[in-house]
């Protein structure tokens, strides 16, 4: 049987298993906050001239709880303190993310509305469905994070299914017929369809569960399991880990390859013989600002995120959870986006899930 725990890691490291789709530049360093005070309209200021004057709104296109949530509030104490602002977290869930891109999208470009991502949770449903904008116009302002998807399941089984192979027997002997997960087009849709439809490599899976129950992030998919509603489901390490510490859930496997840093004991896929799908088996957690605001917002708020990560308390939350933290600027978070799609349209994904809703 395998020890279950939350696990905490030594060192300050960005985990080098990132997923195919990451071609990111190398971390950045530390830079000073910049200038004084400005109160020029967006463009105006001279580079080095702006800092934020009023309450920085901090948008998370998902529920309390999930990962994207628990990041977010993770570095929020030394965020406020980088910045010399309040920062507002405010979750705006619904449309596999898109809700709160959508709020993005629509703010004013001034360096006082930013955005968490799970990248590239967000790119098929708008490949799926226009939303009437591309996040990949969003500004760019850091990568600071990543996590791994994991399947966790319901304390009852516990003993009895303690394997990967395990949870796909049940499903395919039919003592199993539901899995939770989000949205259709999400990540943990596209692992479950390429599980049990996908060709070639895919095929090796053969999990043939019944029924995709559907919620609106991680927070609700492991409190469904918790509760009996399913009796495992799909999410990420980060959001997860609160539950799984009440005893309700626990996890079994990851879906990254490189495994996960707060469930360090549990398996990954490629540990457990099947084949690799990193390049959504896992997610980066991104930082954008509105179409058109200016680069020196960005790099001023890219540089708060450096400071804020440096910070003892972030450190200290990160040794912890185990949830990695590092700081990549604007050109790594714009490379982000543009090779997450790439790789969703070289997969197929949306062919995928269109075939298979």
């Amino acid at each position: 049987m395998t020890e279950r725990h939350n696990g905490t890691k030594s060192d300050n490291v960005r985990p080098q298993h990132r997923r195919q789709f990451l071609k990111l530049a190398g971390i950045g360093s530390v830079a000073a906050l910049a200038g004084c005070l400005a109160e020029d309209s967006p463009g105006d200021a001279e580079e080095g001239d702006w800092e934020p004057s009023q309450t920085i709104r901090n948008i998370i296109p998902y529920d309390q709880g999930g990962g994207t949530d628990v990041y977010a509030r993770g570095i929020n104490e030394s965020l406020i303190d980088a910045t010399g602002q309040s920062v507002q977290v405010d979750n705006i869930p619904g449309a596999g993310g898109l809700n709160g891109f959508g709020d993005l999208m629509g703010s004013e470009p001034d360096g006082h509305t930013i955005l968490g991502t799970a990248t590239p949770l967000e790119v098929a449903p708008q490949l799926l469905d226009d939303p009437g904008f591309d996040q990949r116009d969003a500004e760019g302002v850091c990568v600071f994070g990543e996590s791994a998807w994991i399947l966790v399941v319901n304390e009852e089984y516990e003993g009895e299914v303690e394997t990967f192979d395990d949870v796909i027997e049940m499903h395919n002997s039919g003592e199993w017929d539901t899995i939770g997960i989000q949205e259709p087009g999400s990540s943990q849709d596209v692992i479950v369809l390429l599980a049990q439809y996908g060709e070639d490599e895919f095929e090796e899976y053969d999990w043939q569960w019944s029924e995709r129950v559907q919620y609106t992030g991680t927070g609700p998919v492991a409190e469904a399991v918790a509760s009996g509603e399913v009796p495992c489901g799909i999410g990420t390490d980060a959001g997860t880990a609160s539950v799984t510490e009440t005893g309700a859930i626990y996890p079994v496997v990851s879906f990254l390859s490189g495994g996960t840093e707060v469930y360090p004991d549990i398996p990954s896929v490629t540990d457990e013989g099947y084949p690799e799908m990193d390049f959504v088996g896992g997610l980066s957690r991104g930082v954008y600002a509105p179409p058109e605001t200016p680069d020196d917002r960005t790099q001023w708020l890219s540089d708060a995120y450096a400071e804020a990560v440096e910070d003892d308390r972030t450190q200290e939350w990160s040794d912890n959870t185990g949830n990695p933290v590092f700081h990549e600027g604007p050109e790594a978070a714009d490379e982000l986006l543009d090779d997450a799609f790439e790789s969703y349209e070289e997969f197929e994904v949306v062919e995928l899930v269109e075939a298979n809703s």
